[in-house]
């Protein structure tokens, strides 16, 4: 028998799922951006415009298993398709957007999104 779907652990993930990546270089600056790659709505729009601060987040911590996976993405976009490096950086990006928001979901990914909303 298969485990219940938990609501907003789904939310979460489908709010990471609805990104799309790619390197933007200007002036001279090369960086990974972060961006929905089609039309959200609802809490899936909400936890995608939270996905995309924790994405900012990632970037300021060296020392985890989430930035290592950004930097390989970044560095395997650089040269083409990134399928394998994008589900392992989907899957903990999702994982570090829970643990910001797992204690109050709705409120927290409310809160991470406002700059977008």
């Amino acid at each position: 028998m298969s485990e219940p779907v938990d609501y907003w652990r789904e939310v979460v993930r489908r709010g990471v799922l609805a990104l799309g990546f790619s390197i933007q270089r200007y002036g001279g600056e090369t960086w990974m951006a972060a961006e929905l790659a089609g039309p959200q709505d609802g809490a899936v729009a909400r936890a995608a415009h939270a996905a995309v601060e924790v994405h900012k987040m990632v970037e300021l911590e060296p020392a985890t298993a989430a930035f290592a996976a950004r930097q390989a993405l970044a560095a395997k976009l650089e040269s083409g398709p990134a399928t394998r490096e994008l589900a392992v950086y989907q899957g903990l990006l999702a994982e570090r957007l829970w643990r910001e928001v797992k204690d109050d979901p709705a409120k927290r990914l409310e809160a991470l999104a406002h700059p977008y909303e």
